[in-house]
């Protein structure tokens, strides 16, 4: 059966909160250590402390409310789990989820009104991963196509946009740092190139645990985080380059587990505050 296609106006990509790019990675340089004797207290001066983890909060917990000014986002989960199945937002958006037997995304429908507007399918590969997602309007009339690319950790580190007639039109490519935060990201549009930067707090990630968190949102964003944006921990400052677009900062208070309650965002002269409540799920051993 024929799909037939519609040409919809092209849907912009956000740097607000996108993601975050062009922070170069820091690589130590190999070195080749010298034969020397050997020498205990010397050794002992030199040892550095090793880097702090990330604080392990008390309870794993996930969004169940997030409020501002503007709108007001609700999430749902199946049952006792951190599995995502619904989003009721008070300006009418409303988007659900669906998935696979073993967990992985298969479907994602997004509602105005109770109306459906748009839904995409995920794809995925011989080995499981999704490595696809097309997108389709409420009478399934192709809008384009993303191609999703993994490090070797697994993590999403390459998407490509695709238009209605399959025609190649951005690209973005994604690096991490050791806790998974992504600290560096490329947009490439019209042979334009946009980069953003991030740097991180060490308290516990509003998503981080949602599981495919980067995958449910790859088209369209929470509140607050930008695309495929969603860290372990969170973010204080995401800046751009070229500098026409004005850096964010993001402050927050925290509730006794660590988790973020309120949030404030300042991006040039607009200042956002959000407030953030949640759902228990377990105690973590």
């Amino acid at each position: 059966m024929n799909r037939k296609t519609t040409s919809f106006p092209r849907t912009r990509l956000q740097p607000l909160y996108l993601v975050v790019l062009c922070l170069v990675l820091l690589s130590n340089g190999c070195q080749k250590n010298k034969q020397t004797p050997a020498n205990p207290a010397k050794d002992k001066e030199n040892v550095k402390d090793p880097e702090k983890p990330v604080p392990t909060p008390k309870v794993m917990m996930v969004p169940s409310r997030i409020s501002s000014a503007e709108l007001n986002i609700e999430f749902k989960y199946e049952g006792e789990t951190t599995r995502l199945t619904e989003i009721i937002q008070s300006d009418g958006n409303q988007t659900k989820f669906l998935y696979h037997p073993d967990g992985t995304p298969a479907k994602y429908e997004q509602y105005k009104n109770n109306n459906i507007q748009q839904i995409i399918d995920y794809k995925t590969n011989i080995e499981g991963q999704i490595h696809k997602i097309f997108l389709f309007d409420h009478k399934y009339n192709t809008q384009g196509s993303r191609t999703i690319g993994y490090d070797e950790k697994k993590r999403i580190n390459q998407l490509k946009k695709y238009d209605i007639y399959n025609k190649f039109s951005e690209e973005e490519s994604i690096s991490y740092d050791d806790l998974g935060n992504v600290i560096s990201t490329t947009v490439t549009n019209n042979n334009k190139t946009t980069t953003m930067s991030a740097v991180y707090d060490t308290k516990a990630g509003i998503y981080q645990h949602i599981p495919h968190v980067q995958l449910l949102f790859l088209t369209h964003l929470p509140l607050q985080h930008p695309r495929i944006f969603f860290p372990k921990t969170n973010p204080l400052r995401i800046d751009y380059l070229p500098l026409n677009t004005s850096g964010s900062t993001y402050t927050y208070e925290y509730n006794s587990n660590n988790y973020p309650s309120s949030l404030v965002v300042k991006q040039g002269s607009s200042i956002k505050t959000m407030k953030i409540t949640y759902k228990t799920i377990k105690p973590i051993d």
